[in-house]
């Protein structure tokens, strides 16, 4: 099997927040995808190590925000290299919080998704959620950066519990 056959499949760069008994989470993922538009529904894998995996299987919520070209690696980095059980991902972000207490971050963003977790299923590693989707907004017109967008421009990697892992 080719393994760089699965980078030919198209991803975007998103965030994905979640908050459960005053305790909040993200984290970057490039598995959101929509399934259905009626009603409104998106999916969106997330690996059972990560602290936003907890945050979600126990708020059944979850918000998404799509992320631009301009995040800078950095910006990436901080919400896709560290976990949230022992670092603030959200200091010097610019967040509003929705009904659920859930940060929705709008800094590099082009528009967010709030979501009610309707279904999963366990792949293993990882979990996949389905999303309802309740709210979304536009914030801007800028371009939703793409994972390859991402590798080739930004110069980023993948991390080990991303779902789009290859180990070398």
């Amino acid at each position: 099997m080719d393994n760089l056959a699965f980078a030919k499949i198209p991803y975007g760069m998103f965030i994905v927040t979640s908050s459960f008994n005053d305790k909040i989470g993200g984290q970057i993922s490039n598995t959101v995808f929509q399934v259905t538009s009626i009603p409104a529904t998106i999916t969106i894998s997330i690996s059972k190590q990560n602290n936003t995996h907890f945050l979600l299987e126990n708020s059944k919520k979850a918000v998404i925000s799509c992320l631009t070209e301009d995040a800078t690696f950095e910006f990436i980095g901080k919400f896709g290299f560290r976990s949230s059980r022992d670092f603030d991902k959200f200091s010097e972000v610019n967040v509003i919080k929705n009904v659920n207490k859930i940060p929705i971050v709008t800094t590099f963003a082009n528009a967010y998704f709030e979501t009610d977790i309707i279904s999963s299923l366990d792949i293993n590693t990882h979990t996949l959620f389905l999303c309802k989707v309740n709210n979304s907004v536009v914030l801007n017109d800028n371009q939703t950066m793409t994972y390859d967008y991402y590798h080739k421009v930004k110069k980023g990697f993948t991390p080990k519990n991303a779902p789009t892992y290859i180990s070398k």
